[in-house]
């Protein structure tokens, strides 16, 4: 049955804002106090980023006004809600008519079910957008605006990209930018989310602003899809990128014996896999060997997570393996890397020479995770809230991401012609041999963390006997970088060197005229 929140007044007397609801405003405040009350029971500590009086104020506000909104402008003061939580476990899934465009890392690991009613299923825009380092595309569309793709995306209506890309963040769960970057295109593909973030002005259509290859604006006014089943078209290259081809499969390997590499595709840490991880990874070396490869390549860039355990026979297989050297290990990373795949980075920064290749990953190293499924009981939306704090392996680990050793860029054009930067970036590195120019080229990057873990991991291997023999070299690489004016980063190094090898008159005069400096 559905029920019209109305005023029972003359037909010419009806205000043109007359809202319709699917449920009644008690049966969403029903779900607004299940929801309420399974964040203060079930997250690990739900307030360290807003205030349990914050929340509870915005939760009485919406309380208050349940009877002025529509079905979708409740799931999303809801969904902003728990987005304040800013973890990127905790969400209130956005249902949509098409739910085959919904990120899987919204989706989780044990399943989403479809809200109990199909009317609370958000429409979608005809079109497919992707974010790349040089701008928001158009990547797919139904056949009636497949002109559209390969555009960048200027606006929509009078809303220009930028602002969009602000306004869709207050509806998005993430931690870090990474992951910001990750939820936008999906939330500016979902025009009743536009329209409640102020972006256009109807949310049955709009106009999207922009960009054809040739630089010519253009104006194309979009209809929404109401209705489930419309095909989209997309506009693959004509190789497919190894990258790109086997994303269904939860592990894979392929060795590229005309790139002297083995390849690693980990998407998943499946909960029960048909093969032990243990064999698996075993069975990479054993072809690696075989193959007589330079690098061993994990690729986790789709990787949103899974069971943290898995994670284990890569670390101590690869750990204990020839590859476990700088220069041949390499991790390519990206803003889908989350979860248990953050862990790997966690386990292979601590244990490994492993060079990190790509962009930030899309969790703090700490970070809020295993999150608990609740569905609300009236509308049958999906919450997740975390159950567990997954501390980094470093004490006082503050860093918003994991930043890769090896940046690389993915554009628009790499999409398109089936490009991958990052898989060319680590198969081309050939890295330094001596510890000082290897921290050297990060200090260079503005990569300071970077460098001195490579320190804290040389420093920690005890397969060297003599590590007071990288000194000289260090405190070289130190002057170098204070002559060019990176002064900090060379002050460092004089700091971590005293404090491994204290006494040294030399180094000890050297750190206090820095110290003058500072």
């Amino acid at each position: 049955m559905r029920i019209v929140a109305c005023c029972f007044i003359p037909i010419f007397m009806l205000p043109s804002y007359c809202i319709s609801q699917s449920l009644s405003p008690e049966q969403w405040r029903q779900d607004l106090v299940q929801l309420t009350a399974s964040v203060k029971e079930i997250h690990f500590k739900p307030f360290h980023q807003i205030s349990e009086d914050e929340f509870q104020t915005r939760i009485d506000n919406l309380d208050r006004r349940l009877a002025q909104l529509s079905d979708s402008e409740i799931i999303l003061e809801m969904a902003q809600i728990i987005a304040l939580l800013r973890d990127g476990h905790s969400r209130i899934h956005i249902p949509r008519l098409y739910p085959q465009f919904a990120l899987e890392a919204e989706l989780g690991h044990s399943g989403t079910p479809p809200p109990n009613l199909e009317i609370l299923k958000f429409h979608q825009a005809p079109v497919q957008f992707q974010f790349f380092d040089n701008g928001v595309y158009v990547i797919a569309a139904t056949e009636q605006y497949q002109a559209l793709i390969g555009h960048k995306v200027l606006g929509f209506d009078s809303t220009g990209i930028e602002d969009a890309l602000e306004a869709v963040k207050s509806v998005s769960f993430f931690e870090n930018n990474s992951r910001a970057k990750l939820m936008a295109p999906d939330r500016l593909a979902l025009p009743q989310v536009l329209h409640f973030l102020n972006v256009i002005e109807d949310e049955s259509r709009f106009t999207l602003v922009t960009e054809d290859l040739n630089g010519t604006v253009q104006r194309t006014q979009l209809y929404s899809l109401s209705l489930g089943g419309e095909p989209f078209i997309d506009q693959k290259p004509e190789e497919i990128p190894l990258w790109t081809r086997n994303r269904d499969a939860n592990k894979w390997f392929q060795i590229l014996g005309d790139l002297d590499a083995i390849y690693v595709q980990v998407n998943q840490f499946e909960e029960n896999p048909p093969l032990p991880y243990g064999d698996f990874v075993a069975d990479t070396l054993a072809a690696a060997r075989e193959a007589s490869v330079e690098k061993y390549v994990v690729d986790l860039r789709h990787n949103s997570g899974g069971i943290g355990a898995w994670v284990t026979p890569f670390v101590t297989g690869l750990a204990n393996s020839e590859f476990n050297t700088y220069g041949r290990l390499f991790i390519l990373m990206g803003r889908t890397t989350f979860s248990a795949a953050q862990t790997f980075l966690h386990r292979f920064e601590e244990y490994t020479y492993a060079l990190f290749v790509g962009e930030p990953s899309g969790a703090k190293p700490s970070h809020f995770g295993d999150s608990q499924r609740i569905v609300l009981d009236n509308s049958g939306l999906t919450l997740r809230l975390s159950t567990i704090y997954w501390h980094s392996w470093l004490a006082n680990d503050f860093r918003d991401a994991i930043n890769p050793h090896i940046s690389t860029t993915y554009n628009s054009e790499d999409f398109f012609s089936g490009a991958d930067p990052g898989l060319e970036a680590a198969l081309e590195y050939s890295g330094p041999d001596l510890l000082a120019e290897q921290m050297e080229e990060q200090f260079r990057q503005e990569k300071n963390q970077n460098a001195l873990l490579l320190y804290n991991r040389y420093m920690t291997d005890a397969r060297f006997q003599n590590h007071r023999q990288v000194v000289p070299d260090l405190l070289k690489m130190a002057d170098r970088l204070i002559n060019d004016g990176i002064q900090r980063p060379g002050y460092f190094v004089y700091v971590i060197v005293n404090q491994s090898f204290p006494g040294d008159r030399n180094i000890e005069a050297e750190l206090f005229r820095l110290e003058a400096l500072f």
